[in-house]
């Protein structure tokens, strides 16, 4: 399958929490969900229809495909993973962590987003606990100033 939109990925996570919440889902609830107007949610889901990704029954309900489940579940893993990056350790707000995790997925290269999850996700299993470089970052963030280190630089960018 070729690589879908950014404003596809989008459609198939809504697609997907609403089913959760709801268990139906209709072009209205989708339309008011995106911002959108319901024609421009039926022009969106033509293309997922014909990717196999969305199915749209007799009485307007929209549901996800196998196919399409398995997507928006990789595609929601995905932004989760890069929310609990942005809150935990840059310490973002939760909106402005949700919204830069939304963008960014859409905007960096394939192999850059699989490398940063893997990054994270390194950062969350390792055994050795919180590295205590970043626990220096954290202190950094908040006063502004070096934190005080036997094996560190004197300044920041020194050899």
């Amino acid at each position: 399958m070729e690589r879908l939109t950014a404003r596809s990925e989008d459609y198939l996570k809504t697609i997907y929490k609403l089913e959760q919440e709801n268990k139906v889902v209709r072009v209205k609830d989708l339309a008011q969900a995106l911002g959108v107007k319901s024609p421009t949610v039926v022009g969106s889901l033509y293309g997922l229809k014909e990717a196999g990704l969305v199915i749209q029954g007799s009485y307007g309900y929209v549901t996800l495909s196998d196919e399409g489940k398995v997507l928006a579940e990789e595609l929601i893993g995905r932004e989760r993973i890069l929310v609990d990056f942005f809150e935990k350790i840059l310490n973002l707000g939760e909106e402005e962590a949700r919204t830069n995790a939304c963008s960014i997925e859409h905007y960096i290269t394939p192999a850059c987003r699989e490398r940063l999850i893997s990054f994270i996700k390194f950062l969350s299993h390792c055994h050795y606990g919180s590295p205590r470089w970043l626990e220096h970052f954290k202190e950094f963030v908040e006063t502004g100033e070096k934190p005080q280190c036997d094996n560190c630089p004197q300044k920041y960018g020194s050899n």
